[in-house]
């Protein structure tokens, strides 16, 4: 994989996660597409990052992220100068230390943890922090080919626990993962999920700005299995699961009927 496809595959997670949050240079990223197979070009892809009380500019180096770290300055922010010399300073350690890997996810997540961190006695700037993390509850859904390993599900079980995450895993073949969580945490989950091996995995629904958790844990959801291998479930009950949750709709994005 070239490097310039390494930036975009990044960039893409990064929006896929946090689009809110997220504004590419266009003519950066046709270029990058155009010179994707091109192992002699490296070109330079520039994002801004729009937070509630930061706004970020990044530049993804020619030689990011092998031997280059990513480039960043604030373009706005409304934190006091030692404030955002304090962030800054961490962020540019972050890039710094990532040499060799992406560090875009792990630069956006210490903004978010550094806002929700914040204790500042201004009205207005508590009113937009408090905005900041009323935001930063987040819900994915993923669609799986099939859910049947037992060492995924084991892993699964255990990153929901560790990250403070609810929802549920519907195994079989369709297989549905559901995860509800902070912002940040559903993008370490996101990270660890994708990084299995799957014969497709889709983030199919991504719900920001939630008022609340629908689920109080993470389990394994089981309804009437069938099948000659006894490997698929209901989808009529589980349709049933999700309307009496007032969430009907996802069924239909998940499984397009």
């Amino acid at each position: 994989m070239t490097s310039t496809q390494q930036k975009l595959d990044e960039v893409e997670l990064l929006e896929s996660i946090y689009p809110e949050f997220t504004e590419v240079d266009t003519e950066d990223r046709a270029n990058c597409v155009e010179l994707v197979s091109n192992p002699r070009e490296h070109p330079v892809l520039r994002l801004h990052l729009n937070f509630p009380v930061v706004k970020l500019c990044v530049e993804l180096p020619s030689g990011y992220p092998e031997c280059e770290a990513a480039e960043l300055r604030f373009e706005w922010t409304s934190l006091s100068t030692t404030q955002e010399n304090e962030l800054l300073q961490k962020l540019t350690e972050i890039s710094t230390d990532s040499l060799g890997e992406g560090s875009l996810l792990m630069i956006v997540s210490a903004v978010t943890e550094y806002i929700e961190s914040l204790s500042i006695g201004s009205p207005s700037c508590e009113d937009t922090v408090t905005a900041a993390v009323a935001v930063s509850l987040n819900r994915l859904w993923y669609y799986a080919h099939h859910i049947y390993s037992k060492e995924k599900r084991s892993n699964m079980m255990k990153w929901s626990r560790e990250l403070d995450l609810t929802g549920f895993i519907l195994p079989g073949k369709p297989g549905v993962i559901c995860i509800e969580g902070s912002i940040a945490n559903c993008r370490e989950f996101n990270v660890r999920v994708r990084a299995m091996n799957w014969q497709l995995l889709k983030l199919q629904h991504d719900e920001r700005e939630l008022e609340g958790r629908l689920f109080t844990d993470f389990e394994e959801m089981i309804f009437d299995v069938h099948g000659r291998a006894n490997n698929h479930q209901d989808l009529g009950q589980f349709r049933t699961f999700l309307e009496d949750k007032q969430i009907g709709e996802v069924f239909t994005i998940l499984f397009g009927f």
